[in-house]
């Protein structure tokens, strides 16, 4: 296990005494300065933890941070201060992703139970790490040169290891590595040694936080249940958007691990005719994968995008889920029809959180539910409700992990957040919007990501 902690101090006399505290119990570096840390981190990684001073001269402690997360994004970020604005640490730290806020001066307890803490939560991000054999070209630099071909051992969303390379590498080069038609920026933080079986092996770390260069086909992942999976869901979400003259949306799903519970889609009715569809599935993991593949095929069938009863075909898709699903999976569901010509949304919601309203004079409406959830239950009666959309209203369909993001202290981000983002955004587009919201969401964050998070935003026009 990775037991390496960077500790980032402009002032010796702090170093010297981490060294001490925490000596012949982690293996301990320094830096006395954000850029000595940078260096460190490029160098001398992979570290499992980076430990920063706030008040630093030059870069503090959360300008440090913030670069570090694009050197090393699986290292565990804490920052230390001996004074904080709350509000003002909060959303800084929150840019940065820090796992804790620890106050000096720091008890040896205080501090080793955070460092214990942080471990855990590295190591817990390894366990999407999945063996499959995928061709990949390597680029170094300097640009134009050929590049090498190699292939992956294993890979998660944080790296990979490499066999196969022809050239060795070196600790702490930066490789541009491409899958298929995509690339991303790594970093080398191992490499195998010569005359052994390692020699040609090379550990890599993704720099580019949201890069995910292994979209792959499901006929090319066999025995790899995890990455099957994964290739399904992104297979599920919109590969396009129907056209509307009267309505522009926009959806996203940020997953929280490596497969989700979370989906989405935009279904073409007809001319004029789109059918917006959002799911929460219960439970995470393979079982939540192949459950929302079996809603997607249900709402995507010739009979599903031709759907005039929606009572009768949410009853249908009801049963099917409760006879091939287990007892304790269900599926709360929010699918609303929206029609150019007339400018309404004929919705059922099955137990989903209300999609929220904005009406541009300022008045919010809550679609409440309709029906219960799909998939828990035998028996399905559903009533279907209906809005009509002026120009400049906002409909916001989002699932819980939006507003149960928490912050510090462990507040939630909330639906009252949620208003006030789509009401300093209510002039822009349907895209803009959630762009605005995402952001905000991300910046009140505190910590990890716990759950799946999906919005999906239609502006009237």
């Amino acid at each position: 296990m990775n037991q390496k902690i960077l500790f980032v101090d402009d002032e010796p006399a702090a170093l010297d005494s981490y060294r001490r505290m925490l000596r012949g119990e982690f293996e301990i570096a320094t830096a006395a300065s954000g850029e000595e840390g940078l260096a460190s981190l490029r160098t001398h990684g992979p570290f499992a933890i980076v430990i920063s001073d706030m008040q630093m001269g030059g870069m503090n402690g959360v300008q440090f941070l913030k670069c570090a997360r694009q050197i090393a994004p699986s290292t565990i970020r804490l920052l230390l201060s001996g004074r904080m604005d709350l509000d003002g640490a909060t959303k800084a730290v929150n840019e940065a992703s820090v796992f804790r806020l620890l106050l000096k001066p720091c008890e040896k307890s205080v501090l080793t139970e955070a460092i214990a803490t942080a471990l855990a939560c590295y190591d817990d991000r390894k366990e999407d790490r999945v063996r499959v054999e995928l061709p990949v070209r390597v680029y170094r630099e300097p640009p134009g040169l050929p590049p090498q071909l190699a292939q992956t051992i294993d890979i998660s969303m944080s790296g990979a290891r490499l066999a196969g390379l022809e050239e060795e590498v070196e600790i702490g080069e930066v490789l541009r590595v491409e899958c298929g038609n995509r690339q991303a920026p790594f970093r080398v933080v191992w490499k195998g040694a010569r005359g052994t079986v390692t020699q040609g092996v090379a550990g890599l770390a993704c720099l580019a936080v949201d890069a995910n260069i292994w979209k792959l086909d499901v006929g090319q992942l066999d025995d790899q249940p995890m990455m099957r999976a994964r290739a399904v869901q992104s297979a599920l979400l919109p590969q396009e958007k129907p056209s509307l003259k009267t309505l522009d949306y926009a959806g996203n799903c940020v997953q929280a691990r490596m497969i989700g519970g979370d989906y989405y889609d935009f279904l073409d009715m007809g001319p004029g005719t789109v059918g917006f569809a959002l799911a929460d599935i219960a439970g995470k993991g393979i079982a939540a994968a192949l459950l929302m593949a079996n809603l997607h095929g249900s709402l995507c069938s010739e009979h599903g995008t031709q759907v005039q009863d929606i009572p009768q075909f949410l009853a249908l898709v009801n049963r099917h889920l409760y006879s091939h699903t287990p007892n304790e999976r269900y599926v709360t569901f929010f699918f609303g029809r929206y029609s150019d010509a007339t400018r309404t949304l004929h919705y059922a919601n099955c137990g989903h959180h209300p999609p929220l309203l904005l009406r541009r004079g300022g008045a919010v409406e809550r679609l409440t539910a309709t029906a219960t959830v799909l998939g828990l239950f035998e028996s399905f009666e559903c009533s279907v409700a209906e809005v009509h959309l002026e120009p400049g209203d906002i409909l916001s369909i989002y699932t819980d992990g939006l507003t149960e993001t928490r912050g510090y202290n462990g507040e939630e981000f909330g639906e009252t957040r949620l208003l006030e983002g789509l009401r300093e955004s209510q002039a822009l587009e349907a895209a803009s919007i959630l762009r605005n919201v995402g952001e905000a969401v991300r910046q009140f964050r505190f910590g990890e990501q716990e759950d799946d998070l999906t919005l999906v935003i239609a502006r009237a026009r």
